[in-house]
């Protein structure tokens, strides 16, 4: 199952660099970085998994999950954008504030923070008033929107469970018990589970190498016959 997501994943960045794009649209410009992101979070995932340390793994793809939504959203109506923009804004505005209340961290930016600050929730306050597209208020409102709705019930609470180390994730990860003598066992970095993360593998290939369609189409069909003719190939495999 790995050779597949590799495969898939030197496909997708070999063809991702030929793609032409006006970079002054933010469609445009918005789609191909998050296509670029996905084949990276791609091959962070495989290299994982490829060496058997599974931790990590699933919080990797939960990004991954979550940019694709974003992709799939910006396909289905090109006023996402100004989702994205928002997100931009809001994190933005909560550095600002942070820095301006003297966070060391932000140190550098605080000398920013009143003179952005109001131009910032300008935009903020533009966006949501706007009557040309509707804001998503949650990660639930996004998923749904991109017709993702199972997955987000069924598929992300583990993904997040992972990502935030739950006791959930954190026993199932690390304790055992024998049942001859029913003592607990300390594992780190088990190598047994490989089987789990099949799924996991054959469906990142499947969505990345969908990515890539999603974007042909954005960008006037450019590769679109050889996304599809590839998606055919990942398909009659699994």
């Amino acid at each position: 199952m790995q050779d597949i997501l590799k495969d898939t994943v030197e496909f997708s960045t070999e063809k991702s660099v030929l793609f032409q794009f006006n970079s002054k649209s933010k469609l445009a410009a918005y789609s191909m970085g998050i296509y670029c992101t996905l084949i990276e979070l791609s091959d962070s995932f495989y290299t994982l998994i490829n060496s058997r340390n599974y931790t990590g793994t699933l919080s990797v793809y939960r990004s991954f999950v979550e940019n694709y939504v974003d992709l799939i959203n910006l396909k289905l109506n090109s006023l996402y954008v100004h989702q994205l923009d928002y997100g931009s804004y809001i994190q933005e505005q909560r550095k600002l504030k942070a820095a301006k209340k003297g966070n060391p961290y932000l140190a550098p930016i605080a000398q920013y923070a009143d003179e952005k600050l109001p131009v910032i929730l300008n935009e903020i306050n533009k966006l949501k008033e706007s009557k040309e597209y509707k804001l998503c208020n949650t990660v639930r409102d996004k998923f749904c929107r991109a017709g993702m709705e199972q997955e987000y019930e069924g598929l992300y609470p583990t993904l997040s469970a992972e990502s935030h180390c739950s006791l959930e994730a954190i026993f199932s990860r690390h304790f055992s018990v024998d049942p001859d003598t029913c003592n607990v066992n300390i594992s780190i970095n088990d190598k047994s589970n490989y089987a789990d993360y099949d799924y996991y593998v054959v469906n990142m290939a499947n969505y990345l190498i969908t990515a890539g369609i999603l974007v042909a189409n954005i960008l006037d069909g450019q590769q679109l016959d050889e996304f599809v003719r590839k998606k055919e190939q990942i398909l009659a495999v699994v």
